[in-house]
């Protein structure tokens, strides 16, 4: 490689590692796995190694990647991250090197499970708890007392402590059943699922809204004690010292003498490690001996006398048999691998996405090969590799379709797109079937009665082509439906009927317009009021909107100058649906979201006017689309980014730690639900 390639490379690997940590360690969200995470991380040190001319005076190689959100506190002794790996021979090299170092002398090993959860360190004083600290970037963290108080049964009172001040270290964690509860209700209520208990750990113990961690029971187990006027001889005393004074530890902790018996607790463990109560990610090495720990010092980063070993994502392999291409509603064509059913994190597992045809070539895919499948964060299938040793020479290699496979049409790719689009959007079925699907969508026309069983009947016989037939259905017609009783019949009917009451911005989003989600149809509708001035909107006019890109503009002005939509539109306008909002002199806000009702209250424009606001987080109140509307209404501007000139933060539940910050630094006031609505009033 060229110097200039390999400074690119490191420029890539820098950003690339910076934004995972920010999801990681700011937002509680893990988008790749550990292992593609430590993968790039290693490619990212060997380079700097490599080239240490070239190394980043930014880099993240040089921190832990967690950076303060709140009230700051300084770690007295810093939480430094362990060094990590997936090579048993690693292992082997580490007890070498440990025993060079401190040679001459016995020295044994302690292993423990490597929870995957939340660093914490717990200050006492005169036996009393007073505060519970992230490991942030290892020398200071985040202040998380009140919440830690909340969601974590902690010795709040020592009496058996070896001398008044010390402090404990630990890691915070989500039980398995504990996780298995809550998604259960949420899955109950028809709420989207929480990913995994190590995300919803980090966003409990950073949220907002104290009212929320009291049912988000979490636990804490001990692995460190620290006070200088008492020294435990080894790591397994300080663990029975914690275990004494009240503290959960893990009871599968091992003494381990040599590098055979510390490989046969990973293997054991590997096996096992689904039989404990809290996930575990890998195993934690730590010399035993703590004044042999101290000899031995640390890096920068890492302990010098601890590794943790971690176990590769669950993985399995099959065999592609086939892979499929579907048409989603706006005609973009999605690769679909088929393979020999397999089972994979709990579940049987028979196909997975691939994306677009670059990924496709990327991986280089031929039909019969031997594919690695993996479950992003444990819940979503897909291929991660291919054995192309195992590949018969006789196979064939899958080609990205070039006409779409439903009606034929040649597809077209945007210049510098990822995906292929089919363009007939007025005869591809799928495409037909899937934007009538969108338009009865509960955030849309809210037909709840038109499922896909009766959106292929209904296209089957030919009674429909688009949503405007929809208004012009009749009794005896959708009465003989396969399926279809009086009763049935009925209720789609009067649900059809009903959803001509649904306001102007339901119908603007109903419609499909790509590029046009919820909340842009939102403002849309807010700044037009109508259908009518929205298509006369000029280039320029729809630019100037806040939020409201190129592609939006450009996407809009083609939907009202197809005749094809404009047919649509002339139907539903005739079918007597809301092309309009009504005439208010204030804001529109829900009254009640529990009935899902479209009463209106009106808020008079007060302290908004001219202000710029942002919002981030979830509310409970109303949704972020109708707080928008709401500013807006009073005069106001809301903004996606956080700057210095922005007014005021609207911080609900899960706001953006980064945004918090940002504000914090800049004293822009962040203002609750509540004092929005109180200001507008």
């Amino acid at each position: 490689m060229e110097p200039s390639d390999i400074s690119k490379e490191i420029k890539r690997l820098v950003d690339l590692v910076r934004y995972y940590n920010e999801c990681y360690f700011q937002k509680g969200i893990s988008e790749i796995s550990d292992y593609a995470y430590d993968q790039l991380l290693e490619r990212l040190i060997q380079l700097e190694q490599a080239y240490p001319h070239l190394k980043r005076p930014d880099s993240p190689t040089e921190g832990i990647g967690e950076r303060s959100v709140g009230v700051a506190v300084a770690h007295q002794i810093p939480m430094r991250s362990l060094a990590k790996t997936y090579l048993e021979a690693e292992i082997v090299q580490f007890v070498e090197r440990v025993k060079k170092m401190v040679p001459d002398v016995v020295v044994d090993f302690i292993c423990e499970p490597k929870i995957d959860g939340v660093a914490l360190s717990l200050l006492y004083e005169q036996g009393h708890l007073v505060r519970v600290v992230t490991r942030g970037d290892g020398q200071k963290g985040d202040d998380i007392t009140a919440h830690a108080t909340q969601c974590l049964d902690l010795p709040q009172k020592i009496q058996s402590a070896p001398s008044a001040s010390f402090e404990v270290r630990g890691e915070a964690f989500m039980p398995k059943a504990v996780f298995l509860a809550l998604n259960s209700g949420r899955s109950a209520k028809g709420a989207p699922l929480w990913a995994n208990p190590r995300n919803l750990t980090a966003g409990t113990l950073k949220a907002l809204d104290l009212a929320l961690v009291k049912d988000r029971q979490l636990a804490f187990y001990g692995y460190s004690f620290y006070d200088a006027s008492y020294n435990c001889p080894t790591q397994e005393a300080a663990l029975v010292l914690l275990g004494r004074m009240g503290f959960s530890i893990p009871s599968t902790y091992k003494v381990c003498d040599d590098v055979r018996a510390i490989m046969d607790y990973i293997h054991y463990w590997a096996q096992h490690k689904k039989d404990l109560p809290v996930d575990v990610d890998g195993i934690v090495v730590k010399v035993n001996n703590l004044h042999q720990q101290r000899m031995m010092g640390t890096t920068a980063k890492s302990p010098r006398w601890a590794i943790a070993y971690k176990y590769q994502p669950e993985m399995a392999h099959s065999i592609l048999e086939k892979v499929s291409f579907q048409v989603g509603r706006t005609g973009a064509v999605t690769p679909v691998a088929h393979f020999r059913p397999i089972p994979l994190a709990g579940t049987m597992v028979r196909r997975a996405s691939l994306h677009n045809a670059d990924e496709i070539a990327r991986r280089d895919l031929y039909l019969g090969d031997t594919i690695f499948i993996e479950k992003g964060g444990e819940i979503i299938p897909k291929v991660v590799g291919v054995d192309r040793t195992r590949r018969d020479k006789n196979s064939k290699p899958i080609v990205f379709v070039r006409a779409c496979p439903a009606c034929g049409t040649l597809l077209h790719r945007t210049p510098g797109g990822a995906a292929y689009y089919c363009p007939n959007t007025q005869h591809c079925l799928p495409q037909l079937k899937a934007t009538l699907l969108h338009f009865a969508h509960r955030k849309a026309m809210d037909i709840h009665t038109l499922g896909p069983k009766t959106v292929d009947a209904l296209f089957e016989v030919k009674l429909v082509q688009n949503a405007a037939d929809l208004y012009t259905l009749r009794y005896e017609a959708a009465s003989q439906l396969a399926g279809f009783q009086a009763l049935s019949t009925q209720k789609l009917l009067a649900n059809i009927q009903a959803s001509k009451t649904k306001p102007f911005d339901h119908l603007l989003f109903a419609l499909g317009i790509k590029h046009i989600g919820e909340t842009v149809a939102k403002q849309l509708a807010l700044h037009f009021r109508s259908m009518e001035r929205l298509q006369r909107a000029t280039q320029a006019e729809l630019l100037a909107l806040p939020n409201i890109g190129e592609k939006i503009v450009q996407s809009i002005l083609d939907y009202f100058q197809d005749p094809y939509q404009q047919a649509i539109l002339s139907g539903l306008q005739a079918a007597g649906l809301q092309f309009a909002l009504p005439e208010s002199s204030g804001i529109l806000m829900p009254l009640d979201r529990a009935q899902n009702s479209m009463a209106y209250a009106p808020f008079e424009a007060g302290l908004c006017a001219s202000k710029k606001f942002v919002i981030s987080g979830t509310f409970q109140k109303f949704t972020r689309a109708e707080l928008a509307q709401a500013i807006e209404q009073a005069g106001g501007r809301v903004l996606s980014a956080l700057s210095s000139k922005v007014d005021y933060l609207i911080a609900g539940h899960k706001a953006g730690p980064s945004k918090l910050a940002k504000a914090m630094q800049w004293s822009i006031p962040i203002l609750e639900e509540n004092d929005l609505i109180k200001m507008i009033q």
